[in-house]
């Protein structure tokens, strides 16, 4: 299969409001932030979460020679050659990552994914939710500088912390986490276990073990009451929250554990390949840029499939035109790959890569 798969659009409903990051990425004429504030690329899980419930929502969908099909549909006749046997042996039909593109206009609740060991054991997942963020863009909103928050600080109480969290409601709790002033170009790898949310004005994409399994001990979730169940994943709050690192980082600390630097790759005349995150960092996908202007080929010494999202320009790759905004799959078996245009990609790469993603 030398055909790249390209992905439609998938906006996916949630609680908090966001989105016009997304919608100017799109180059579109009126971005506004609604309760679509996520487009879930290569996707084969469900986006049901606490804001609504409809079968198929979140399911990513391909446009493959004029014809539509649902992703996991055609993986079910097509995954040898999309993911490649040995993906396909080690995770079945499905995609070991998933990718999505963000967009904040709220601090959202703070929350805790599980590693893939109690994702095993708590929640019968073979996947945790290990996720990293590549900022694109920032804004100001109501005022407010864009920030990130990750990893408890000095400051942390564990105490009270606790007792804040099974009340619902952080008085104190908030200021106890590290609070990351960010620019575009910033990289950040949450752990499983890591306690994190992101504030207002943060466009990004975001990678991640492909599941939807985490902890919110807030109570009010931008605006909406949620559940004991809802806010603790179904397990008791406790053990929940014995899922939480309860490990304070100083700000060089965090830095070294979370905040891989961009290191180049390889270039040539026209482009430029930087590695995000390596693969070596959490084992479970790597990601990398490819600045390009004018025309590069490639072979697929990585040996996986290839997640794509055009950040910056236009493309067309192998043939297919993609627009700034737009997201494809270079399929394992794709042996040759031409890019030709200017701009940018963000490519999310599959545990069991063997080399450069281009």
């Amino acid at each position: 299969m030398e055909s790249i798969l390209k992905f439609l659009p998938n906006r996916v409903l949630r609680l908090y409001h966001g989105g016009s990051g997304i919608d100017r990425l799109h180059r579109a004429s009126n971005p506004a932030d609604t309760r679509f504030p996520e487009e879930w690329i290569a996707s084969c899980i469900e986006g049901n979460g606490r804001a609504y419930h409809s079968p198929g929502h979140g399911i990513s969908r391909i446009e493959v020679d004029g014809k539509e099909y649902s992703f996991p549909e055609f993986l079910g006749q097509h995954a040898a050659e999309v993911l490649g046997r040995e993906h396909v042996g080690r995770f079945g039909k499905i995609p070991g990552v998933l990718a999505k593109l963000l967009d904040s206009a709220e601090r959202l609740p703070l929350q805790v994914h599980p590693s893939r060991s109690d994702a095993l054991k708590y929640f019968n997942s073979p996947f945790g939710k290990t996720e990293a963020w590549i900022v694109l863009a920032v804004r100001e909103v109501n005022g407010e500088a864009p920030y990130l928050l990750a990893g408890f600080n000095e400051t942390l109480d564990e105490r009270l912390f606790r007792a804040e969290s099974l009340a619902g409601t952080y008085e104190k709790g908030i200021d106890m986490l590290h609070k990351l002033r960010v620019v575009p170009g910033d990289v950040v790898v949450i752990d499983g276990g890591l306690p994190h949310a992101i504030g207002p004005g943060v466009t990004m994409v975001e990678v991640m073990e492909p599941s939807d399994l985490v902890i919110v001990p807030e109570i009010n979730c931008c605006g909406s009451c949620l559940t004991e169940k809802q806010r603790f994943g179904g397990i008791a709050p406790d053990t929940a929250l014995d899922l939480f690192d309860w490990r304070k980082y100083s700000p060089e600390e965090l830095r070294r554990h979370s905040c891989p630097v961009p290191e180049v790759a390889g270039k040539g005349e026209g482009w430029l390949l930087k590695q995000l995150i390596p693969a070596s960092r959490c084992g479970y996908f790597s990601v990398w840029k490819l600045e390009f202007d004018g025309v590069c080929r490639t072979g697929n010494g990585c040996g996986v499939f290839r997640i794509g999202i055009l950040t910056a320009g236009r493309a067309e790759i192998n043939g297919v035109p993609i627009e700034q905004g737009e997201s494809f799959l270079i399929p394992q078996s794709c042996v040759e790959c031409t890019v030709s245009g200017s701009g940018e990609i963000v490519m999310v790469l599959p545990p069991g890569e063997r080399g450069e993603a281009f």
